[in-house]
């Protein structure tokens, strides 16, 4: 049966394995163990190069020789050691591609149903059957390894997380002190696993939508409630950096107009710079004049929609949209070409007509003639499914074509 109490020992065989003299000093001993290795399982969670720091740290406090967490499908049969210590990398792979199938202690999932269950090697198969096992004479035998210590981190349908702790033969089963401290420790590290793994998955997912915005042609740009830019994408980022029009000082972005200066952050605290509860609750659009003769920027600022509480000057407040109708397209031919099944004679004609240039520029551009150009240009609207210049250059900068990836 699972274990789910045990009293504690004095010590262990021989006596020299620093087991705790007294029941006050085992669960004092527990206290020291959660502080260090709860922490060290949310931070591994988040950054798996700490793994072995910290399954090093919980192998010695269980007296093991070795340490790992296992992954298994009881319904395929298959398992691999997600991460260890104390496992010479041959063994990780072969337990991967043959010997989780072979695990003597895995081969049962009813021991296996519930997170927090705690199992010595002991209560699941006795010792003479695992010596009997290809398991034992090629995979625990050659790493030293025989008594086991194993907890549910986490079940889900017929897959498995496991705390999996070794030991050499001639040091003994593990003791009551041993799986009581893992029985304790199970729902602290479940719970650091699940929040550490939680925060994992936001940043995984604030990175690809970094990533995602970088590919825009628009620029785009998240501005906290004091105006300051918390975020910005490749677009934005070089508009910001080469256009006159805007700026980025102590206050934040900011606008340089012919009537002086504007900051944004003045603006979403709301008029005349004084500071409101609720930041401007619609969108707001402008066109910004440039000197150089360029065509003007146009902005567009959204507020975040969140109202649920009182937000300060470091929350998101907004989103700013940056166009530029003079920051020339970026289309990849190569896309172009396994989009539509262009040829990359077509392909380089719709880049340069997307880029607003007329057929005769194009033309010339190219070394053509502008009768080839047209015969191109027919092909292109075939292939597209376009019938007009201006609907071939709509189609083409507001697909995936026109992402700059």
């Amino acid at each position: 049966m699972p274990f789910r109490d045990a009293t504690a020992r004095s010590a262990g065989p021989g006596g020299n394995f620093g087991y705790p003299a007294t029941i006050n000093d085992f669960l004092a001993g527990i206290g020291t163990v959660l502080t260090t290795v709860v922490s060290g399982f949310y931070e591994a969670s988040m950054d798996p190069k700490l793994w072995p720091e910290v399954l090093g740290k919980l192998r010695d406090a269980l007296h093991a020789d070795a340490a790992a967490v296992i992954s298994h499908d009881f319904e395929h049969g298959r398992g691999q050691l997600e991460h260890s210590v104390s496992i010479d990398a041959m063994f990780v792979t072969a337990y991967r591609e043959f010997y989780g199938r072979q695990n003597v202690w895995l081969q049962h999932p009813e021991h296996f149903r519930q997170a927090g269950t705690v199992l010595t090697s002991r209560q699941i198969i006795d010792s003479a059957s695992v010596m009997e096992t290809d398991f034992y004479r090629y995979w625990l035998r050659p790493q030293n390894l025989f008594h086991h210590l194993l907890g549910v981190l986490e079940t889900q349908g017929s897959q498995v997380t496991l705390l999996s702790f070794a030991r050499a033969r001639d040091k003994g089963a593990f003791w009551d002190e041993d799986t009581e401290l893992l029985f304790r420790l199970l729902p602290y590290l479940r719970q650091g696993i699940r929040s550490g793994g939680m925060i994992r998955r936001v940043q995984d997912a604030e990175r690809i939508l970094l990533d995602t915005l970088d590919v825009m042609p628009i620029g785009i740009v998240v501005l906290s409630c004091s105006g300051a830019v918390l975020n910005a994408n490749r677009a934005a980022r070089e508009i910001i950096d080469h256009e006159e029009a805007l700026y980025l000082g102590s206050g934040g972005l900011g606008l340089k107009l012919t009537a002086g200066r504007f900051r944004f952050r003045d603006f979403l605290a709301g008029s005349g710079g004084e500071s409101k509860p609720d930041p401007i609750g619609d969108t707001h659009t402008f066109s910004i004049p440039r000197e150089s003769g360029k065509r003007p920027l146009t902005l567009l600022v959204m507020p975040v929609k969140d109202r649920t509480h009182r937000r300060s000057d470091r929350d998101p407040g907004a989103v700013l949209f940056i166009g530029d109708p003079d920051r020339p397209v970026d289309i990849d031919p190569r896309q172009l070409v396994r989009m539509y099944n262009l040829s990359r004679a077509e392909a380089r004609v719709a880049v340069l007509l997307a880029r607003g240039m007329r057929l005769d520029e194009s033309a010339q551009q190219l070394g053509l003639t502008y009768e080839t150009v047209r015969k191109h240009l027919k092909q292109i609207f075939a292939k597209t499914g376009t019938d007009r210049q201006a609907e071939l250059i709509r189609t083409l900068t507001s697909g995936p074509a026109g992402m700059r990836i």
